[in-house]
């Protein structure tokens, strides 16, 4: 579906929503003008919305699909407002239901540890002079992985840019023996004694060019935040967060409404 125009009819929708269900196995009989399907095995009643994290909406099966198309493909509320007709609050509590959804089903942590050259950097989100400033820390791997072809990634919000915060991460996040790049804060001068190689980019002299890529992460994050909030909010960063790991390294999740349903509809 390349567009917003190109969403299918509501009994297609409907459709499409039943087939990312986890069913018994056996066929599922579907009345016509009918809401919810039987098992004849099991005499067991299939609701498609209650059995999916739309249970409780009145949003028909086409705005329901929608949505989830605009979540996917980073679809401005404004945007979304004009093509389905739902309010910027509703479609700011649809898109807070997905990233849920999606924290529930996909783990970071499953991707393994990255390895190779790294480049690792932190970022502040929030406005410093209200005192609201959450501190991330990231990490990216300079080359694609290659039967994936993708630079894994690796994100966390940390309570300080002290030497502990910053060395745990890299020691949960990256293989032993790798060469981590990063900028010349302080907290990462003892890294070569836990066993990492280490190249040092000096940022107050403009050199840029050895962290181009997690830096390149940062403003595509805070882009992404302004045009869904017009700001950079901290309230659910985590939840954030957790979505742009999960667009990073598991890209087929959002290519289509049926393949993120699919993952994230509970057995």
């Amino acid at each position: 579906m390349p567009s917003l125009t190109d969403i299918p009819s509501e009994a297609q929708c409907r459709k499409l929503i039943r087939s990312t269900l986890k069913t018994c196995g056996h066929k599922i009989l579907w009345p016509c003008n009918q809401d919810y399907g039987w098992c004849r095995i099991c005499r067991k009643k299939i609701r498609p919305k209650a059995q999916t994290l739309f249970y409780g909406s009145k949003l028909s099966y086409r705005q329901l699909f929608g949505l989830v198309w605009c979540w996917q493909h980073r679809l401005s509320p404004g945007s979304v407002m004009a093509a389905l007709g739902l309010s910027y609050t509703a479609i700011e509590r649809w898109y807070e239901r997905f990233r849920k959804a999606l924290t529930a089903s996909y783990s970071n942590g499953s991707n393994g540890k990255l390895y190779g050259v790294v480049e690792v950097d932190e970022a502040y989100f929030g406005k410093k002079r209200y005192g609201g400033q959450t501190i991330v820390i990231g990490a990216i791997e300079r080359e694609p992985t290659p039967h994936t072809g993708i630079r894994r990634l690796k994100l966390k919000i940390i309570p300080d840019t002290e030497q502990d915060s910053l060395e745990k991460f890299i020691e949960d996040n990256i293989e032993r023996g790798s060469l981590v790049v990063t900028d010349c804060h302080m907290g990462y001068n003892d890294i070569e004694w836990l066993g990492y190689g280490h190249e040092l980019w000096n940022h107050s002299k403009g050199h840029f060019s050895g962290t181009n890529h997690i830096e390149q992460n940062w403003s595509a994050m805070k882009r992404y935040m302004m045009k869904l909030y017009g700001s950079i909010p901290t309230r659910n960063l985590s939840l954030i967060l957790k979505e742009w790991d999960a667009r990073h390294n598991n890209p087929e999740l959002f290519l289509s409404p049926e393949s993120f349903l699919g993952r994230v509809v509970p057995d």
